[in-house]
């Protein structure tokens, strides 16, 4: 999985015995469960979306799926007695040896075969991936220990207890990460580990025994195909430019594709997870010389064609590119990171699941390539539950599933098990299972507060309310006063832009009221000592920029950046000494914010030792230091993990299973006739009514076309408003919501103020356009703060009325960021074309640039300035019109 580093959490010991209590109330066998495990047939026309998904019956889940067209024969639900027999593709379906139709539902058994340490809650002082563990181990223990401690976690994270929970969650296929060195022995170059199979073997055996298929996925090629943690060694990347790894690459592939070529169990190969290191390019380059490998050993089994990010356009279609026998694969992650900030968890997944507005976007947006391709798909990963609670997660987690199946597609999300310090599910977390809650942490040693990008995308909040860890009252115990050292740690993966902000700190004795921290409301540096882990980072302790204020400061505030130049992770801290009374208790509070960072943590930690540089700042409560720990402690961490007690996430264990209907997206239809009428300074507005009960409405007002704006009236039972008071220096777009007892339903068209033509030379925010489609704004990284708009694809645009009132020679100035880089625009004035832009990477998603067009002849008169996209990935936050 990406960006995952997805940073971070945590774990504990209990005991075993819960594990039928686990499984037993999770597991209902439905229609949808015997679906899944090929005992019954999903199948109907390809026109009969809701069985096709698996669904209980067209009535009962009609909400959840793509809209049909037909029911299914009965004659459809006929046993399947074939069995786990080799997969093959059938246009836009995975089908059994007979031609039979399998949707596969699952999900991803991450950490297991290449850790993520995210996903156990440890690292620290340098350890932060697999390659790091296994270093570490081998310099302190020497080789055969550190394969020994390696196969000890191996054994322990993934056990038959969770195979049993797998099958408890209705699924019928899980994708395997695998890094490199499980196969080859990385001492010799070319030759198998001795147990280079233990472990696959002993997956396809399991998945075999619950009728479950696998998918072989290459998570971690050698060398590194990205420069993430998640191929087990971050920040290399070297695999795009290393004759010798690619070609080991393949070597591994001839490997596997002779040792699986008939094993009908695994239903697929993923040559390389996310092979996004380099260019679309030269991704599709390997990918096809591997799977030309392949092909030359295996003929029978699909091969993915991953996608570059969220583009599979470089393969063209793989039919006339000789290829046969292949799937695509994408990895959707809605709103996790970047994307949407300001709007609702429920809101971005109906946007993905259910086409969005105009009905378009979304899955109909995949639907329609795929089947111009006609080429099944794979959603390899993908994450519908994190932090939407219990109930909703498990509901869109369902819709998810079945909303995939419905267009043909399998589906395996990230990820089946989690590990947190804490345990519990909260608010729901990236597992699927976690740990049971650790009722032994101290709360007054340790992390006392934490947000994170991969918790909250773009937070902004108090220390109270931190999305990853809320600070508590603070206890200390004994009757001694007590040195601690107050801990401010922000850092930010490679390539990741930290841009974070921190005022108001304080810790008080709530005895007597006294204040411990110095210089919390900041200003200057006093009170505040450095430290650098890795990298470096820049602190400004007197930044005034107002955009960049957490809610809640006051004045000056604490700003920390990347400097230029500093590449890789990095990863600092402010901490000053203070002396808390033993038995007393202290109030943390504090207010922080995001302000569009990426990949980027914010942690305040209580610790007894003073920081050293180079060295992280360690959870003592829950985590283990690799570099110091005795290896009885390693060896009891890794296998507290097969034996911890599981908290199953209730929503899914119950959803996922269930024949009860999913109303997640049972709501009304949008508004409709919205008329407007516009009186001095008054508007009226008068709309139809929306069919159904106990049906209200919701106003919005907006200063930019095609966007909802602000609400301004709710839960309205008539079916008109009145606002006053407008400006005659602004346009103003109204739409209106129906609300019903489930959900709020998407907005009617759009009415408008007679539009204004801004009078050029003029800097006109990317956000005020008056016309757009496809693009989302979002707050913006850049000085001056506000919003930018991004998110395009190729077709996409944005307008802008414009007024020249002096012939003569314009410059347009775009201020423009990108990580990846892109084709960019075409800028166009009244249908014209008179620029085209394309960009190179600037360094991150919010890192800006100015860029500018050659001069541009204009007479005086109104005209309408489209930008208009011909790649992706790239984010405007304003243009500048002036003359040259």
């Amino acid at each position: 999985m990406t960006q995952q580093n997805l940073s971070p959490q945590d774990t504990t010991l209990s005991n075993t015995n819960r594990l039928s209590s686990i499984i037993a109330p999770a597991f209902k066998f439905s229609l949808l469960s015997a679906c899944l495990l090929g005992l019954v047939a999903c199948g109907g026309d390809k026109g009969d979306k809701g069985v096709r998904a698996g669904l209980p019956s067209s009535s009962s889940m009609s909400s959840s799926v793509a809209p049909s067209s037909s029911s299914a024969a009965s004659s459809s639900l006929a046993p399947d007695t074939e069995g786990l027999t080799m997969l093959k593709t059938d246009g836009t379906k995975w089908v059994k040896a007979s031609g039979r139709q399998v949707h596969l539902k699952g999900t991803n058994l991450g950490n297991w075969l290449v850790q993520e340490f995210w996903m156990m809650g440890q690292g620290g002082n340098g350890v932060h991936d697999q390659c790091t563990l296994e270093a570490e181990l081998t310099e302190r223990f020497g080789y055969d220990e550190k394969e020994r401690l390696i196969k000890l976690f191996r054994d322990n994270w993934i056990k038959e207890r969770d195979w049993d929970q797998l099958q408890a969650f209705g699924f019928n296929v899980v994708r395997l990460p695998i890094l490199w060195n499980v196969i080859e022995d990385e001492k010799n170059p070319k030759t198998l580990r001795a147990d280079a199979w233990h472990y696959i073997d002993w997956a396809i055996a399991e998945a075999k025994e619950r009728g479950m298929y696998v998918i072989l996925d290459l998570h971690g090629a050698l060398g590194g195909q990205t420069p993430n943690d998640h191929t087990g060694c971050s920040g290399q990347n070297q695999y795009w430019t290393n004759s010798e790894y690619q070609d080991r690459t393949k070597w591994l592939w001839e490997q596997i594709a002779t040792r699986y070529k008939d094993e009908p169990v695994v239903a697929a190969y993923d040559p390389l997870n996310e092979p996004w290191g380099s260019t679309p390019e030269d991704m599709a380059e390997r990918v096809l010389e591997l799977y030309d490998t392949i092909r030359a050993i295996d003929d029978k089994h699909i091969i993915m064609l991953h996608s570059h990010y969220g583009s599979i356009d470089v393969y063209g279609d793989p039919a006339e590119q000789g290829m046969t026998n292949v799937a695509f694969q994408l990895h959707p992650y809605p709103g996790l990171f970047g994307d949407r900030p300001n709007d609702s968890h429920y809101d971005i997944h109906r946007d993905w699941l259910k086409c969005g507005q105009d009905g378009k976007g979304g899955v109909c947006f995949w639907d329609t390539k795929l089947e111009e391709l006609q080429t099944p798909m794979l959603m390899g990963e993908f994450q519908p539950w994190q932090g939407a609670g219990l109930e909703l997660g498990g509901k869109i987690g369902r819709a998810t599933y079945d909303i995939f199946a419905g267009y043909d597609w399998a589906s395996t999300s990230w990820s089946y098990k989690l590990v947190t310090i804490a345990g519990g599910q909260g608010n729901g977390l990236w597992g699927m299972v976690t740990n049971e809650i650790n009722t032994s942490l101290d709360t007054g040693v340790g992390m006392i507060t934490k947000a994170s990008t991969w918790d909250c995308n773009n937070w902004d909040s108090s220390f109270a309310e931190a999305c990853a860890k809320k600070a508590t009252t603070i206890t200390t115990g004994g009757t001694e006063d007590k040195t601690y050292y107050l801990v401010i740690k922000t850092g930010a993966n490679g390539g990741a832009s930290p841009d974070v902000t921190f005022d108001s700190i304080s810790l008080k004795n709530n005895a007597t009221n006294e204040e411990l921290i110095a210089n919390g409301n900041f200003g200057a540096a006093g009170g505040w000592s450095e430290l650098t882990i890795s990298g470096a980072l820049n602190f400004n302790y007197n930044n005034t920029d107002t955009s960049k204020a957490p809610t809640g400061s006051d004045g000056a505030v604490l700003h920390i950046t990347r400097p230029s130049g500093v590449e890789g992770e990095i990863n600092g801290a402010l901490y000053q000494q203070i002396t808390l009374k033993g038995g007393q208790t202290y109030s943390f509070s504090g207010v922080f914010k995001g302000n569009g960072s990426t990949n980027t943590w914010a942690e305040i930690y209580l610790i007894e030792e003073e920081p050293v540089a180079g060295k992280d700042v360690v959870d003592s409560a829950g985590k283990v230091d690799f570099t110091t720990a005795p290896i009885e402690e390693i060896e009891a961490l890794f296998t507290s993990y097969g034996e911890v007690g599981y908290d199953v996430h209730e929503g899914l264990a119950h959803w996922l299973v269930t024949d009860e209907h999913n109303d997640v997206f049972d709501y009304p239809d949008r508004p409709t006739g919205l008329a407007l009428t516009v009186t001095g300074t008054n508007a009226s507005l008068t709309w139809t009514a929306t069919p159904g009960t106990d049906i209200s409405y919701n106003v919005y007002r907006s200063n930019s076309a095609g966007s909802k704006g602000t609400l301004i009236a709710e839960d309205l039972a008539v079916t008109s408003y009145a606002d006053s008071n407008l400006s005659d220096d602004q346009t103003y777009y109204y739409s209106v919501t129906a609300r019903n007892n489930i959900a709020e339903s998407y907005a009617s068209d759009a009415v408008n103020t007679p539009v204004l033509f801004t009078p050029v030379p003029a800097k006109i925010e990317a956000e005020n356009y008056t016309a757009q489609s496809g693009s989302q704004s979002e707050n913006t990284g850049d000085s001056g703060g506000g919003q930018n708009v991004g998110h395009f694809e190729a077709g996409d645009f944005v307008e802008y009325k414009i007024k020249v009132e002096t012939a003569g020679n314009y410059i347009i100035e775009y201020r423009l960021a990108s990580q990846t880089g892109s084709t960019g625009f075409n800028a166009l004035i009244d249908g014209a074309i008179v620029d085209t832009q394309t960009l190179a990477p600037t360094g991150g998603w919010q890192t800006y640039i100015t860029q500018s067009s050659g001069a541009i002849a204009l007479q005086p008169g109104n005209y309408t300035l489209k930008l208009s996209s011909i790649g992706q990935e790239w984010n405007l936050n304003w243009i500048n019109i002036k003359t040259q």
